[in-house]
């Protein structure tokens, strides 16, 4: 190779006959070091070093908080849905809990993690505010249920004549209604917890009225004629003869000498053919002892065209002399139209061989 440098010429890289290449010289003589055209070299002449551009590294991506959003934003969706409650209730706080683990992750993106615990906190509230108006719906549409509802009459608005109907729907006369009629009564005070208690037998002798939604006042008076305590029944007092108990809780150290009764008049009766009303028939009544308790198991047996929720059983005891000692009442959660249902009740603080007697009502 011919030295195509001067003497003189200073160190540095210098073509070195081949194409492509450079070979360093030291100043005053050729080195064996040789390198590419254009090579960037560090300070020492010994060691070359090429120059590459990294390429860009890709993101970091937060895969549990992609995880969370997903999951709470399903369950913000199905929150929203009447029939579906359950479901957004079950997947929002697991998209709230991943949210929280996803945003406390180092080196990851947080939005993912943020968004997903404000969705699940925003879906949780909306899921309360669905199912409380679903709730107010039920409760609203119970309470718009009128007593002709519930034993499949109806009757004849204000302002109806009977010319103003059809020949076919027109019906016979109907007797006005009678007021109801207090039997039998009886009161009493539990020793071991000072609450009173009462037994009230109505009878309604109306073969076509009911009484619905009832409310019997029951208030008791001391021998100066004080008024101690009032409890209050609500009920539907259906054809025949019924009896309703409860407590009075404010007896204190008080003496019960009478009771008296308030109920509805004859003007809030409303009319339900008996062909069409519904009524109970009770089964067998049997008893039992736990303790110092007496157990009561029976059924009751409905022949109305509907189901009927929360049938209330009233039972009153007896003793051999036919003294009526204590009371109780229970709820039946359902009877099926047509159907039969089973209760049963604990009655304390009575004669174990006392005779029950129970009576079912709306």
């Amino acid at each position: 190779m011919t030295d195509s440098t001067s003497p003189a010429a200073p160190a540095g890289w210098f073509p070195a006959g081949v194409e492509g290449q450079e070979r360093y010289w030291d100043g005053t003589a050729w080195t064996d070091q040789v390198r590419p055209v254009g090579t960037v070299v560090s300070e020492s002449p010994t060691t070359v070093e090429t120059s590459t551009a990294s390429a860009p590294g890709k993101k970091p991506r937060n895969v549990l908080g992609i995880v969370a959003l997903a999951v709470a934003a399903v369950g913000f969706i199905f929150a929203c849905i009447p029939g579906a409650l359950i479901v957004g209730w079950l997947l929002l706080p697991v998209g709230f809990i991943l949210g929280i683990v996803a945003l406390l992750q180092k080196g990851k993106p947080k939005w993912q993690g943020v968004a997903a615990i404000i969705v699940s906190v925003v879906g949780t509230i909306i899921g309360v505010i669905v199912f409380i108006a679903v709730v107010a719906g039920a409760v609203n549409n119970a309470v718009g249920d009128t007593v002709t509802d519930e034993v499949g009459s109806s009757a004849v608005g204000e302002g109806t004549s009977a010319s103003d109907a059809p020949a076919a729907e027109e019906k016979p006369a109907v007797a006005e209604a009678q007021e109801l009629v207090l039997g039998e009564t009886a009161f009493g005070v539990d020793a071991d917890n000072g609450m009173g208690w009462y037994a009230v037998q109505l009878t309604n002798p109306n073969t076509d009225y009911v009484f619905g939604n009832a409310g019997i006042d029951v208030e008791a008076y001391d021998a100066s004629g004080v008024l101690i305590d009032t409890d209050t029944s609500y009920g539907t007092i259906l054809s025949g003869t019924s009896w309703f108990v409860g407590r009075f809780f404010d007896i204190g150290s008080a003496q019960i000498d009478r009771i008296e009764v308030r109920g509805p008049t004859a003007d809030a009766a409303t009319y339900s053919s008996a062909a069409e009303t519904g009524s109970f028939t009770l089964g067998e009544i049997t008893t039992g002892s736990e303790y110092d308790w007496m157990t009561v198991n029976g059924t009751v047996t409905s022949n109305f065209s509907e189901d009927q929720d929360m049938v209330r059983i009233d039972l009153i005891a007896r003793d051999g002399s036919g003294e009526i000692v204590g009371v109780d009442f229970t709820f039946t959660d359902r009877v099926p139209a047509g159907g039969t249902a089973a209760w049963n009740v604990n009655l304390w603080k009575v004669p174990l061989d006392s005779k029950i007697e129970a009576y079912p009502h709306l």
